[in-house]
């Protein structure tokens, strides 16, 4: 196992989709992509793992501008039901009501507003196969949410060995989420309610971590 920082050139501002934006959780989406199993994406993350604590740091990075994106949502219905399918009643009358234009534009839009971050690069710092992680990354053109409208599209990737583990920094401050039973840094370090392994998403895996204290 070897000790690098993973490096992302951006070309675009890239909308990050909530928590610390860790190296494992991106490795694992990709990975997900690929074998269409989670837990198979996961067992497949090429990083050292103590305890289902992978070795891997949040994003790093220095914005250059932080602002806010809006998209719109249309949840206006468009069609009716085919009738042969709708369920009936012992009369045999459908028992769902097609939709009026009134009760169309009663859905009317959403609007989701997203942070939106340029920044010249994003790093991770990790411990792992460092030819496997770079295989994996090497295709991935675009990262974080919002992919599809032309946000965080990668110019490049690189990866050069460096000292740090992914989870402690120089100072003894935690890089990402661990769990405090788990952590052997500063005890003095930021502690909050976080998500600390993929899947990311699941309730089970919260618990009560030290954090980076950037709020990145």
């Amino acid at each position: 196992m070897r000790r690098f920082r993973v490096t992302a050139h951006m070309n675009s501002p890239i909308i990050f989709g909530g928590g610390y934006a860790t190296l494992d959780g991106l490795l694992g989406a990709l990975l997900f992509d690929q074998l269409d199993d989670v837990d198979a994406a996961h067992a497949a993350i090429p990083l050292a793992n103590t305890d289902g604590l992978f070795h891997a740091s949040a994003a790093f990075y220095e914005p250059v501008e932080v602002g806010k994106t809006t998209f719109v949502a249309s949840l206006r219905a468009q069609h009716d039901l085919d009738a042969d399918l709708l369920r009936k009643n012992k009369t045999g009358t459908a028992t769902h009501r097609a939709i009026s234009t009134k009760r169309e534009r009663d859905f009317g839009n959403v609007f989701n507003t997203y942070r939106r971050v340029t920044t010249p690069k994003i790093d991770w710092y990790a411990e792992g196969d460092q030819a496997a992680v770079l295989r994996l990354l090497q295709d991935a053109r675009f990262i974080g949410k919002r992919r599809a409208s032309g946000f965080g599209e990668v110019e490049r990737w690189t990866i050069e060995e460096d000292e740090l583990d992914g989870i402690t920094g120089h100072l003894d401050e935690p890089l990402r989420p661990v769990p405090v039973e788990l952590f052997k840094g500063d005890q003095s370090a930021i502690k909050a309610d976080a998500a600390w392994r993929p899947a990311y998403w699941n309730p089970a895996h919260r618990a009560i971590c030290f954090v980076p204290g950037d709020g990145q």
